[in-house]
């Protein structure tokens, strides 16, 4: 638990959800119908890289868009998984006030607003897979844990019960704050089924006032820790951010052995496509906005979580 308790009031905060019964996903926005035409694939290639390596790339097309809708299926379950497991229930504890904070009645209201959210992305992510799946002619993945949530898991058995709160906070914090690729380009790639791009966007839209409810969120609270939980919990950010952006390679082994590649080749063709020196760039890259929010909450000016952002190779 966090101990220090603080207040934040209604003139410091700002709510973005005055008009979450006109404007969210879940309160005014019917879910999409999909229709697939030849043409359409179901995500967008640049995003996707597993398609240019020759392996794949020599197969035609036909296994190109099925890569590609697979990829999708993967996202939707990684989304199924984050807001079930971690943002929904922290939004929650934030809302029932059991972390710790004395929060302005306005948040405390948001924090549930999120929770809904969260549970219908989670919802319409679950619920779109077999439909995807029928067009697309390519078997839904098999249930599982992504990557990011087991080791999120061997994180918090190394830590006492106490601690967990504040560090599924601070991984829900990173989770919230980061601007994915995915709902920042997708919704926008007229080569998409339409139904893809409205469901991203429609996730996108959302996760937009979601990123300044726990900016906010970081900024308050960060100076408010003790000397002792920001040792615990500094160092392990740029940890979550490494796994929270690099890419699942259990998830992309169950692609590729679905499409019938060997071991030697789904191991070369990993190796290939994501060496150590690419996953590096590509995380500190897409990591820089939530980097700089943590120099502007103070976050980097402690010795320890600044020497492990420099590890990590995101500063």
């Amino acid at each position: 638990m966090l101990p220090h308790e603080f207040e934040v009031t209604e003139r410091i905060y700002r709510s973005r959800f005055q008009d979450w019964n006109t404007r969210s996903a879940v309160r005014s926005k019917p879910l999409p119908e999909f229709a697939r035409t030849d043409a359409k694939l179901f995500f967008t290639p640049e995003l996707v890289p597993l398609i240019d390596h020759p392996l794949i790339s020599t197969r035609g097309d036909d296994v190109i868009h099925r890569v590609l809708a697979r990829h999708l299926l993967g996202h939707l379950n990684f989304t199924d998984t984050l807001e079930n497991e971690v943002v929904a229930p922290v939004a929650y504890m934030l809302g029932r006030r059991q972390l710790d904070f004395a929060l302005a009645p306005a948040m405390l209201v948001d924090a549930r607003k999120i929770a809904v959210d969260e549970m219908h992305h989670a919802l319409f992510a679950a619920g779109f897979v077999e439909e995807i799946s029928a067009l697309s002619g390519v078997d839904p993945p098999a249930v599982r844990r992504p990557s990011f949530l087991l080791e999120l898991d061997c994180i918090k058995s190394l830590h006492e019960s106490r601690h967990l709160p504040l560090l599924m906070l601070c991984f829900a914090i990173i989770s919230e704050t980061l601007i994915t690729s995915t709902l920042a380009q997708v919704p926008y790639d007229d080569r998409v089924v339409a139904g893809v791009r409205t469901i991203l966007k429609d996730h996108a839209e959302d996760e937009t006032r979601h990123h300044v409810y726990f900016a906010e969120i970081l900024t308050t609270c960060w100076p408010r820790l003790t000397p002792a939980q920001r040792a615990l919990v500094g160092p392990l950010l740029p940890r979550f951010i490494s796994m929270f952006l690099a890419p699942d390679r259990l998830d992309i082994q169950d692609c590729l052995a679905a499409f019938g590649f060997s071991a030697g080749a789904t191991e070369q063709i990993i190796e290939e496509v994501y060496p150590r020196e690419r996953i590096i760039c590509d995380i500190r890259v897409k990591a820089d906005s939530v980097v700089r929010l943590m120099r502007r909450a103070g976050v980097l000016e402690d010795p320890l979580t600044s020497d492990s952002f420099c590890r990590f190779g995101l500063l």
